[in-house]
């Protein structure tokens, strides 16, 4: 009865204040405002509980200033969850630019690859023609057996040409789908990325409802 009696002074000169308080109350739970004022709150009856060694007081103050607490977690993770998000958008945003990037430069080098095979091949079978031919010419007067020896060598050049531009036609290829698994793993990587922010966002949510069932 007599901690009452003491406690009606700072309930009376409490009362703007708790007025205020409801006023906040009307704000979003994260605002700034809102937390500021259960803060003040909650630490003025604490501390007004200690001095009048009132419990009800004490414990209003507590419980206020807990709550306020989990508000300010909340709201700090669910800002943490958005920054992450966007963090990631952009990521995966990069990541798909990037991929891209790399799978037509990889397209373009192997159009550039096959042709510059097919063209070495294409001197090649000129020149080995060409030689050939004079080679023939120069030696028609010669016996058989020396011009069909030239015209052997010739073919054998000709296809030595021929396989030194597959060869290259086939580097071509591996490493456009080298480059192409590379850009397959940013993209995977990216997605992770998203993955991880949308679990961070999911642990903001739980964190608010099970603050509103508290």
């Amino acid at each position: 009865m007599i901690k009452n009696l003491i406690a009606l002074p700072y309930e009376a000169a409490r009362r703007p204040l708790d007025v205020v308080g409801k006023l906040a109350h009307k704000l979003p739970e994260n605002s700034v405002a809102r937390v500021g004022v259960d803060r003040t709150l909650g630490t003025a009856d604490k501390l007004a509980g200690a001095v009048l060694h009132n419990d009800k007081i004490a414990r209003r103050g507590t419980d206020r200033l807990e709550r306020s607490s989990r508000l300010a977690a909340a709201s700090e993770l669910e800002q943490r969850a958005a920054a992450r998000r966007k963090q990631a958008e952009k990521t995966a945003a990069k990541g798909q630019q990037k991929a891209d990037a790399q799978r037509d430069a990889a397209g373009d080098r192997v159009t550039s690859g096959l042709a510059e095979a097919d063209e070495v091949e294409a001197r090649g079978k000129q020149q080995a023609e060409a030689e050939a031919f004079e080679a023939a010419e120069a030696k028609k007067a010669e016996a058989d057996r020396q011009a069909e020896e030239r015209i052997r060598k010739a073919e054998q050049d000709k296809e030595r040409v021929k396989s030194s531009a597959q060869a290259k036609r086939q580097a071509a290829q591996r490493r456009a789908s080298a480059e192409i698994d590379d850009a397959l793993e940013t993209k995977a990587e990216a997605a992770e990325e998203r993955a991880a922010a949308e679990r961070l966002e999911e642990l903001a949510e739980a964190k608010k409802a099970e603050r509103k069932q508290g």
